[in-house]
């Protein structure tokens, strides 16, 4: 009688498809991971989740392990569709769309060819018949994330309108900050949902940081995709007229090779007191540990709809010193770091 009430649980509840791109296991793809994670664990008990996730890890050769490709692995809160990123056809789309009876489209990106563009040309010719969609643009509209690559941008939002691409999906805005973004873009008649990110369980953590502050003496993190959208060389060159003992701290996989020789450039021009060391990538479950032996975390990124990794160093105990292109607003009145204009270098 349970096993049959679950059957029919599972039929009742709608089916959702996510375009994720980078996926669980792995780790080298930032929030928008967290973000489709966290509504799984939050939401698998109202809604069936298909995901279709890249078969690797960002940067990666080589297929996750224990992974079934090119097929559907069930697992308890989803199913998830591993393949080749590349191998995303306009028939290999349809073929993984159509394989279920799917209710929503849901596309965790707005530029990128395979895991948004591809999805919206089939459903407008009408190849997935009439399946709801639903974009969520993980920052791709904020003003930082627009400057860069700026003509292809603009040019593709050209004629992604002249052709009604985008008339009749639904946008999830995950703060007030990213409908503005999307009205810029879209008009105010574009139909935008606010939904918050939802942050990891951490109900049984243990606030137990315990670093001293030393007079003279400041470590500081920097944990993130190292992409020029995160903002790191800023970062960097900020530390160039510092006094006292500094060790800043890099965390994260290096997702841009010609950015990250730009900021070695800037490493190597730092002054004696200012130490600065690549640590590499980091386990998820190791993040609120290592955050707890900083003092500041220093993140001057050029745009973040949420900021997963913001929340984490707050947290663990971490104060932020943070740009204003995210959600996270007035940290100083609140005594738990700054948000700051992007050019205001004296402030920083």
């Amino acid at each position: 009688m349970q096993n049959y009430m679950k059957r029919r649980l599972k039929k009742i509840k709608k089916n959702i498809i996510i375009f994720a791109g980078f996926y669980l296991p792995g780790v080298k793809g930032g929030g928008p991971i967290k973000s489709i994670a966290n509504l799984v664990e939050n939401y698998s008990d109202q809604f069936n989740f298909y995901i279709v996730a890249n078969d690797r890890d960002l940067g990666d050769d080589k297929p996750y392990e224990k992974i079934k490709i090119k097929t559907w692995n069930e697992f308890e809160k989803s199913s998830i569709f591993y393949i080749n990123y590349k191998e995303l056809t306009l028939k290999k789309i349809k073929e993984i769309i159509n394989s279920k009876n799917i209710d929503v489209l849901y596309l965790n990106s707005l530029f990128d060819f395979r895991l948004s563009i591809l999805p919206i040309l089939l459903q407008k010719f009408g190849a997935l018949g009439t399946k709801k969609i639903v974009i969520a643009p993980r920052g791709n509209l904020s003003l930082g994330a627009m400057n860069q690559k700026k003509l292809r941008k603009y040019a593709y939002i050209y004629v992604g309108k002249m052709l009604s691409l985008y008339k009749n999906v639904t946008w999830h805005a995950t703060a007030s900050t990213e409908k503005n973004d999307i009205i810029k873009i879209f008009g105010k008649k574009a139909n935008i949902l606010i939904a918050d990110n939802l942050t990891s369980n951490y109900s049984n953590m243990l606030y137990d940081k315990a670093l001293k502050k030393v007079v003279g003496q400041l470590k500081i993190i920097f944990l993130s995709r190292i992409h020029p959208k995160k903002n790191l060389r800023f970062a960097l060159e900020l530390l160039k007229n510092i006094r006292g003992d500094i060790q800043f701290d890099i965390y994260g996989p290096v997702e841009d090779n010609k950015y990250w020789e730009e900021c070695l450039e800037v490493i190597n021009q730092l002054p004696k007191n200012v130490k600065v060391d690549y640590k590499g990538i980091v386990q998820h479950e190791n993040i609120i540990n290592i955050f707890k032996t900083y003092h500041i975390f220093l993140f001057p990124t050029l745009g973040e709809n949420f900021g997963h990794v913001i929340s984490e160093s707050l947290i663990s105990g971490s104060p932020v010193i943070i740009s204003d292109q995210t959600p996270w607003k007035n940290l100083e009145e609140r005594n738990v770091g700054f948000d700051i204009v992007l050019n205001d270098k004296k402030k920083y």
